[in-house]
């Protein structure tokens, strides 16, 4: 990563708003969050008990039914709840057990003040139902409020602090017909703060009963001295009929808040530096992942000024980026596209003028060889019309003429080829293909050229299997077999064989033409093919031809798409030609 580079500077960016993020976070964690989550507890709370409240007023619940309604709000709130009246006395307290006495009349003893951690074991034991029972308490009304439970072996105490100066102590004693219990595993641990929370509050005082009379809630939050724990006290007025006002107390604690916080404390003091490494690689992945298409597309760019097309960014995405990649490649398409046709452009006319100049080149070397070829015939036509001119003897003059009607036809001849030559070369001849029997064109062939091949005792052998058959210009085709047998006669030894092989090899027709004469040096053979040329030995012009045959030759079989060549043999020279598949 550059120092001035965008990766370093987006990593910056994002490490600073992810700390920022971070340590926002952290700080309302710890210093907003609390009252916070008090203040939702709270309001939770009232709403809740609001509603507990209208269903108390409204239901008519039978002793059961209140237990079970009021065993489902403390531990969906996980709260302790009881319904007093405004003195303090408790009121259809829904957890109690009921005595039958020996009068028969029953007496219902209350359990919800009663219940503590000391004796949650033997409620638990030793209330059993037919046992018998005394209990020890004050009452009011039809409920007894219990110091002392026991049975014929054991008992167990209460708290005495609320009750105990409210009524006279008396005992009863019965056969216990009916349990109504809460669930002692989590009552009984908090049973000491609702005793405590009930004499911290009452008696109330006049200002709170007023509030209470007219209807109002009332909320605050104590602490219990001993264990320093925060509890919210709701105490709300049940709207009912009757000659005392009822009221639902409520205890919820907020140690589990206190105790979380001082959790998240310590956490966050240990989580700190990880997050802070964490948010590092977080902010350097982020950064690459933001700036790697940016990189990939400057790479792109970078390519293109230098006029290279031919890299295309990878990003493939449907948003900005991915419109700018598409944007960049198409561009880079439609240059690299102008380009090549620029450059092939460019190609075409350095062909042209190349074409051109080869052209050139070659009239003036076509103007050149025809200059020095002519210039003999019409130098020795010169002279013998000189001599004619001179009065040469009456039998002089008939070899005279004949030797320049001679070297007319000669020129004829020569201008003839090389106006054939040209038209080929310039590529202004169109050919006329038909099937064409090898053979039979061959025959006619070394029918024509009998005098020449009489005059040295020559004789065609054709070697060839079956008929074979080529497309091609029939005429232009005889003219090259004619010029190679032309040359092979001028070439071979006198009472030789010109062997003549036809023969097909993987669909391929091979042609082939040997004599039997001197072979044609290495350094020779290359150039055997051009205008004019002539090797060394048959300069002379009485065995020696114009020079055009074989290079006439070589335009007509490239016209055909022929492959050819020469090769010596160790009896003389072989030309060999090969046509394509049909």
């Amino acid at each position: 990563m550059r120092r001035n580079g965008v990766t370093m500077k987006l990593f910056l960016v994002m490490a600073g708003c992810l700390v920022l993020l971070y340590g926002t976070t952290v700080f309302a964690q710890l210093v907003w969050f609390p009252d916070f989550y008090q203040h939702q507890k709270v309001s939770s709370m009232k709403k809740k008990l609001s509603k507990f409240e209208q269903q108390y007023s409204n239901g008519h619940w039978s002793d059961l039914q209140l237990a079970k309604e009021t065993g489902k709000f403390m531990r969906q709130n996980q709260s302790h709840l009881v319904i007093l009246t405004n003195t303090g006395r408790l009121v259809n307290d829904p957890f109690h057990i009921t005595l039958l006495q020996e009068d028969g009349s029953h007496v219902k003893v209350s359990l919800s003040l009663f219940i503590n951690s000391e004796n949650a074991g033997w409620i638990t034991s030793h209330l059993k139902y037919g046992q018998e029972l005394t209990v020890r308490g004050p009452a009011s009304g039809s409920m007894v409020y219990p110091f002392k439970i026991q049975d014929a072996t054991s008992a167990a105490w209460g708290t005495e602090s609320f009750q105990e100066s409210i009524e006279p102590v008396k005992e009863w004693s019965g056969v216990l017909t009916e349990v109504v219990l809460p669930n002692l595993a989590t009552w009984s641990q908090r049973q000491g703060l609702l005793v405590q929370a009930l004499d911290s509050r009452f008696p109330l005082s006049t200002e709170d009963q007023l509030a209470l009379a007219n209807g109002k809630m009332l909320n605050e939050e104590w602490m219990d001295s001993w264990s320093g724990v925060r509890n919210v006290i709701t105490i709300a007025p049940v709207h009912r009929s009757g000659p005392e006002q009822q009221l639902i107390f409520s205890l919820t604690s907020l140690q589990e808040m206190r105790e979380a916080n001082e959790a998240t404390r310590l956490f966050y003091a240990y989580f700190g530096i990880g997050a802070f490494i964490l948010i590092l690689l977080l902010a350097l992945l982020l950064s690459r992942i933001v700036t790697k298409p940016l990189l990939a597309l400057n790479h792109v760019a970078k390519k293109m000024s230098t006029l290279d097309f031919t890299v295309k960014s990878p990003i493939r995405r449907n948003d900005e980026i991915g419109s700018l990649s598409n944007s960049l490649n198409a561009l880079s398409g439609t240059l690299g596209q102008t380009l090549e046709e620029l450059r092939q452009a460019n190609t075409q006319m350095r062909t042209d003028m190349e074409m051109k100049q080869e052209i050139e080149q070659r009239q003036r070397k076509f103007f050149a060889d025809a200059s020095h070829e002519l210039k003999t015939p019409i130098s020795i036509i010169k002279g013998y019309s000189e001599g004619l001119k001179d009065g040469v003897s009456e039998s002089k003059r008939e070899r005279y003429i004949e030797i320049i009607a001679d070297e007319a036809i000669k020129m004829e001849t020569m201008v003839e080829e090389m106006l054939d030559l040209v038209r080929l070369e310039s590529s202004a001849v169109q050919l006329n293909t038909d099937a064409v029997a090898l053979a039979d064109m061959i025959e006619d062939i070394a029918g024509r050229l009998g005098p020449q091949l009489k005059d040295k005792g020559l004789d065609v052998v054709l070697v060839s299997t079956t008929e074979q058959t080529v497309e091609g210009d029939r005429s232009k085709l005889e003219q090259v077999i004619f010029n190679i047998m032309m040359n092979a006669i001028r070439h071979a030894i006198p009472h030789t064989d010109i062997t003549i092989e036809i023969s097909r090899h993987e669909g391929f027709v091979h042609i082939s033409i040997e004599n039997k004469g001197e072979q044609i040096a290495e350094a020779e053979r290359q150039y055997i093919w051009e205008r004019f040329y002539r090797v060394e030995r048959s300069r002379n012009r009485k065995m020696g031809g114009t020079g055009l045959g074989l290079a006439i030759a070589k335009q007509i079989l490239d016209l055909h798409g022929c492959s050819y060549g020469v090769e010596n043999t160790p009896d003389g020279v072989r030309f060999y030609i090969i046509f394509p598949k049909a």
